[in-house]
């Protein structure tokens, strides 16, 4: 209500030298009777505001929140709307308009805003909700009885009020329901009506000042639906610039800090098409690797893909190769990692590899673009929420593409947490990405709109463990794998029954290790007791025979030469693996493998059987939802989800292929 009766008054603080114009009201005349009523420090309410001697009527709806020092309001006339927030804590006004844009305007220099401010202790202030209600006592503020008003019984209020400068005179009168009126809100005396008489000078343009020439004011504003209780309600809406980027906007909160390691499953919604997709993503920058799980949208993948099956990408920026499989039916493809990729980057070394973004780069954090926009309510969540708009953001340099999106993050708020069934008492978890904007192929081409909304569920965060990025079905060829099986001494068995997928995390390691190979070439880690000895086995992949594209490559070695470097370890008792089975305790154990006992050039059912003991494997899917791995969202959510099955289709025919 404040800011339309701000208008009213707005050149009439000071008030001295020529006298009023009595035919209008008579300033002297007082009869305080009972004090205009307060309001209360929070409302929000709808105003008609009839402008008769301009011949107009708009409507607006007011926002007031004296405790959160922020106020909003949404102005509707002739047709158009007009949203403005205001913003105290910053001294900012950011005007949205009806077509999508918005306008940031430092309060402390405009000529004028609707609710007014004060300093206090140095910073900024909204004033009181009754500022200018109050203002009436100075101007013999005059009580007048009761009357009706739309039907509603009311009190009336009128002040008197005389500005110099422009020798002007107004009567103003409130109207407030008189207590015990039941209002449809339930609360008592709430403002019903303001109106507005009188008259004064004319701007002059030239003097910058009043003119001679006198112009009459005729304002009449009705107050509907006044409600200071807000309830469960969730008002926070009003007072945002949601999916807008204002420029100029003061950034108050960082964008959050996000972990190298983590996992989610996301839900990715197109608006425009109408469909719904999911995916699964993992994220390891330490080791280098990243897989997603997805289904291909339609045939018309089947130029870079197995069909509508689900699919499973793993990209080892170790050798610079991804690996593209699926399970129903089985097929693989290895070739280099298109820069196309979510999670890759062009090296601005070298044009023709690329190297792993890390998790900031993802979440597109390096933007500095991105600012604060306050709370929203999200799947009843509360979250913070950032948003920042991107031009050709992270396009390779001779790309005939050009994008123009924003970008809106929505993270859980700081004082909530989540938990899932590896990791306790996250905070500022991601919990939905919304993008929309426009692209074209180049600049022949017809531009094209896109909206998608990307909703996180289960994200965790925390170690990543190599079983998630299994690569062991590319490898069925005798030929390309080596099984090896050693003996550990048999006072370990009991010690490793307590704690085998740990154990087995250390043989991984340990192996890889001793050959010389990245542990991703390590797989199918088992272990079986015998009446004896301790049998432990693996399999070593070979490296394929694709040259991958990554400046993180580290040197491959051949099966037969990590094999030998394999044994020569074992031979010379320095095959050692170290596991903590509690870690709650921290004691680190170190198991050696017994000298001469390394045996191979059997598959893993002939050896068991020989032994006639029951095994323990580790194998991809064995451990899941036990250990505690977690893995990513990042290229996909940090580089726009919707992109992801269209920039693969951007990639050239796979350099070399095995099925």
């Amino acid at each position: 209500m404040k800011p339309v009766l701000a208008l009213l008054v707005c050149s009439l603080v000071a008030v001295s030298g020529q006298g009023p114009d009595p035919s209008i009201c008579d300033p002297k005349s007082t009869n305080p009777g009972p004090p205009l009523p307060e309001l209360p420090p929070t409302f929000q309410v709808i105003v008609e505001a009839n402008i008769v001697e301009k011949n107009y009527t708009m409507d607006q709806r007011e926002f007031y929140d004296y405790p959160n020092n922020r106020g909003a309001l949404m102005s509707y006339g002739n047709g158009t709307r007009k949203h403005e927030v205001y913003d105290y804590g910053t001294l900012e006004k950011f005007t949205i308009f009806d077509n999508g844009t918005c306008k940031t305007s430092n309060m402390s220099t405009s000529r004028f805003n609707f609710f007014s401010y004060h300093m206090e202790h140095g910073h900024a202030h909204i004033n009181k909700a009754g500022f200018i209600l109050h203002f009436g006592a100075d101007f013999n503020e005059t009580y007048n009885g009761t009357t009706m008003i739309r039907g509603i019984p009311v009190n009336h209020w009128y002040s008197c009020m005389h500005n110099a400068t422009w020798n002007s005179t107004y009567k103003l009168d409130f109207y407030f329901t008189v207590p015990g009126y039941r209002t449809a809100s339930g609360q008592d005396q709430i403002p019903v009506r303001a109106e507005i008489r009188g008259k004064r000078l004319t701007y002059n343009p030239q003097t910058h000042g009043p003119s001679d020439t006198y112009k009459s004011i005729h304002h009449i504003y009705d107050f509907q639906g006044f409600h200071s209780r807000t309830g469960h309600r969730d008002l926070s809406w009003a007072y945002q610039t949601e999916g807008l980027v204002c420029p100029g906007r003061v950034n108050t909160k960082p964008v959050p800090t996000t972990p190298q390691q983590f996992y989610a499953e996301v839900e990715m919604v197109n608006e425009k098409n109408q469909t719904v997709h999911y995916m699964k993503e993992y994220f390891d920058y330490n080791a280098k690797l990243f897989r997603i799980d997805f289904h291909p949208t339609s045939n018309k993948s089947k130029s870079w893909s197995f069909g509508t099956v689900q699919h499973q990408a793993v990209h080892d920026y170790n050798s610079g190769l991804e690996y593209l499989m699926s399970y129903n039916p089985e097929n693989c493809s290895i070739r280099p990692i298109s820069n196309f990729s979510l999670e890759a980057a062009i090296d601005s070394n070298d044009h023709t590899k690329v190297h792993m973004k890390t998790s900031y780069k993802l979440f597109h954090f390096d933007d500095k673009d991105f600012t604060y926009e306050g709370v929203s309510r999200v799947r009843d969540i509360m979250t913070d929420v950032w948003v920042s708009r991107e031009v050709n953001y992270d396009l390779p340099a001779n790309s005939k593409y050009s994008t123009d999106f924003l970008y809106q993050w929505y993270f859980s708020a700081d004082n909530w947490t989540t938990m899932t069934s590896e990791t306790m008492n996250q905070s500022q978890v991601p919990v939905r990405l919304r993008m929309k904007g426009s692209w074209k192929k180049n600049d022949a081409s017809t531009q094209k709109e896109s909206e998608f909304v990307f909703n996180m569920f289960n994200y965790d965060s925390g170690p990543q463990y190599l079983y998630r990025f299994d690569i062991s079905m590319c490898f069925k060829d005798p030929s390309m794998k080596e099984a090896v099986f050693f003996q550990m001494p048999g006072v370990y068995n009991n010690l490793v029954q307590g704690d085998k997928y740990r154990f087995y995390y250390g043989v991984q390691d340990a192996v890889a290790k001793a050959a010389g190979v990245h542990p991703l070439r390590v797989t199918s880690v088992w272990h079986t007791p015998t009446n004896g000895s301790l049998w432990v086995g693996a399999t070593l992949l070979a490296h394929p025979d694709v040259k991958g594209d990554s400046v993180e490559m580290t040197p491959q070695k051949p099966l037969d030469a990590a094999f030998k470097d394999f044994k020569k370890r074992v031979d010379a008792n320095t095959m050692v693996i170290k596991f903590t089975p509690n870690p709650s305790r921290g004691q680190e154990v170190y198991l050696t493998a017994l000298p001469g006992t390394l045996e191979t050039n059997k598959d893993f059912f002939t050896f068991i059987s020989e032994r006639n003991q029951p095994s323990n494997t580790y194998q991809p899917g064995t451990v899941a939802g036990i250990a505690l791995g977690t893995v990513l969202l990042g290229g996909v959510i940090g580089a726009g989800v919707g992109w992801f099955l269209w920039r693969y289709r951007l990639q050239d025919v796979p350099y070399g292929t095995q099925t």
